[in-house]
């Protein structure tokens, strides 16, 4: 079922909410602890694509439904952290493709 970007970033807040009401945590919604775990899952990112592409042996295989699933841990948090400076990824996204397009196109 496709959502938009403004849907899925409402969604993780709301999931986040309800993960850190049920642990009884308020840490989790905190900016400082959003970007770390934006960097870990970058780092795990990171690690897949160095063993699909051979330049590091992995002692476990990797596959592409590994690096699905890290990127979406990844734009998770990515969500989480727009939501929580109510930025609209939805309206930013297409400013920035422009941006690009401009910067890198004739």
């Amino acid at each position: 079922m496709p959502i938009t970007l403004l849907e899925a970033q409402k969604l993780s807040a709301k999931i986040s909410r309800e993960i850190n009401e049920g642990i009884g945590s308020a840490l989790g919604g905190k900016p400082f602890v959003i970007v770390t775990d934006i960097l870990e899952e970058a780092g795990e990112v990171a690690s897949i694509v160095k063993g699909l592409e051979g330049y590091k042996p992995p002692e476990k295989p990797k596959t592409k439904e590994m690096l699905a699933a890290e990127l979406s841990d990844l734009l998770y948090g990515i969500f989480l952290l727009a939501e929580h400076y109510n930025i609209n990824l939805e309206e930013a996204f297409p400013r920035t493709i422009k941006g690009y397009l401009s910067r890198f196109t004739k």
